[in-house]
């Protein structure tokens, strides 16, 4: 395990995009299976299935997507970028983590302005506010956005240690295998 996740004030919140994820997934499994049962083996459809699934599927993905964000799994091609030499390398990181970090607050910011123009519409069966859907959204792009900010805050103080790795081996919860 990295220095950095050892010891943290924080650490309840280590996992917190993969366990929202992870109950997003169960959610999203069992909606879609009890829908497929009541329409295919009983005379009365479950309609609320749809809205259930709807919104499970973007709590999943916006909330997978943080994780996936926090572990550096989101893909980069980065051939160029080896080839800039150290100082330029350094100042041009620096200008793209504030590219991402305002790209990150922006879609944070779109969310709450969409959660917040979608408070009294309805979705179509169980009549929940949409802004449920959006609130995946921001709250996905406001976990990326803090999480990088803490990367992109100690990348500016020299350290470049990974924050946050996968299990490798079974000692650490991994598979063990590559």
């Amino acid at each position: 395990m990295s220095k950095h996740s050892q010891g943290s004030g924080l650490r309840p919140f280590h996992y917190f995009e993969e366990v929202i994820a992870g109950i997003a997934l169960v959610v999203l499994v069992a909606a879609v299976c009890w829908g497929v049962v009541t329409r295919y083996i009983t005379e009365t459809p479950a309609a609320w299935t749809g809205d259930i699934a709807s919104v499970s599927f973007a709590w999943l993905i916006f909330m997978g997507s943080a994780a996936a964000f926090k572990y550096g799994m989101h893909m980069s091609i980065d051939l160029a970028w080896m080839l800039i030499p150290a100082g330029p390398r350094r100042f041009l990181g620096a200008l793209v983590d504030l590219l991402i970090l305002a790209f990150l607050a922006y879609a944070t910011w779109l969310g709450v302005k969409f959660c917040l123009s979608t408070m009294d519409d309805p979705m179509p069966i169980l009549r929940w506010p949409r802004a449920i859907l959006y609130a995946a959204l921001m709250c996905g792009f406001a976990c990326m956005f803090l999480r990088y900010a803490g990367i992109a805050l100690r990348k500016f103080k020299g350290d470049t240690e990974p924050t946050h790795r996968l299990a490798e081996t079974p000692d650490e919860g991994g598979a063990g295998w590559a």
